[in-house]
This record gives C-alpha cells, sequence and structure tokens, in this order.
C-alpha cells in the first residue's frame, strides 16, 4: 500500500500533463485558422477578420503555458550539457534536483500570482478592448493551470532523481511518467 503513491501519481500526472498538451494544441489550431482567416480576408475581401488579433494574443498565452508540464515530462525543453557531461554522477543528481527545485519555485510563483490575477479576472469578467471585446480570463486561467502543472511535474521530478540514483530519465520510465 505504500507504494501507491508511486505507482498511481505519475499516472495522474502523465494524464494531465497530455490533457492540458491537447488542450494546447487546439488553441494552435484554432490560432492557424484565425490567422489564414484573417489574411484571406484582408487580402481577398480588404476586410481583415474583428477580433483575430485580440484572440490570438489569448490563445498564444494558452498554447504556451499548457504545453509546458508535458514538455517538462519528456525533457523536452533546452539543455546546455557542456559542463555536465564532465561531472561525475552524483554531481549530475544533485545538479538535476537543484535545476528542478528552482524550476518549481519559479513556475509555483507564476502559479500562485497566475491564479490571484486569474480569479480577479474572472470575477471583473475581464476583456481586452478592440474591436471585438474578446474575454481574455480563459488565457489567465489557462497561464495558471500550465504554470501549476509545470510546477508539480518539476517537484515529481525531484522526487524521482532523490529517489532513485539512475538517470532520472530511464526512473521516470520505471515508474510509469514516460
Amino acid at each position: 500500500m505504500k507504494n501507491v503513491p508511486l505507482t498511481l501519481f505519475p499516472s495522474i500526472l502523465r494524464r494531465a500533463n497530455r490533457l492540458l498538451a491537447f488542450l494546447s494544441g487546439i488553441a494552435l489550431l484554432l490560432m492557424m485558422f484565425l490567422g489564414a482567416i484573417d489574411v484571406v480576408g484582408a487580402s481577398i475581401l480588404n476586410h481583415p477578420l474583428p477580433g483575430a488579433f485580440e484572440a490570438t494574443e489569448a490563445l498564444m498565452v494558452t498554447s504556451v503555458f499548457l504545453a509546458l508540464g508535458l514538455s517538462q515530462q519528456r525533457r523536452a525543453h533546452i539543455s546546455v550539457e557542456v559542463i555536465v557531461g564532465f561531472m561525475p554522477r552524483l554531481a549530475k543528481r544533485i545538479a538535476a534536483i537543484f535545476s528542478s527545485i528552482l524550476c518549481a519555485l519559479f513556475f509555483g510563483l507564476i502559479a500562485w500570482f497566475g491564479w490571484g490575477i486569474a480569479v480577479k479576472s474572472t470575477l471583473a469578467g475581464e476583456f481586452s478592448s478592440g474591436l471585438i471585446n474578446f474575454p481574455i480570463w480563459p488565457a489567465k486561467i489557462a497561464l495558471a493551470c500550465g504554470a501549476s502543472l509545470m510546477a508539480v511535474q518539476c517537484l515529481w521530478d525531484v522526487v524521482v532523481t532523490t529517489l532513485h540514483p539512475d538517470d532520472a530519465k530511464s526512473d521516470q520510465t520505471k515508474l510509469g511518467v514516460e
């Protein structure tokens, strides 16, 4: 029974990361369609799509922040490993733990302040002013959700790297995080 969190939590985290990344992909798809319709409308019909700019701004934030957790889980972020390649295994583990803690702290702060702003924005029904008043509170909620999941993923990376002496990537595979 004591291993339940180590087997259940990675599965839940993996599914949450995939769900938010899927929503990020939908936001990218919507941005693509809005951009294409706006360009065609402006070029051929001499009438751009009203609100396309405001919608694209909100969708950009959504697409970036919702995909962060999955990117971290898969170790897909850009990293420079010039010095780390020469470090002994223990130093690599310590560096990975320290890096994950800093990352969790950074995104935890973004999430903390993001949730405060998202709640205020939602309660106020905040809209961006333009030709069409476009709601921006959903993008603020997406930012807070994405930053929160990223912070949780970084904390999980700390747990995995601390509990297992092997490479963190192979440890995550062992624990079902992939």
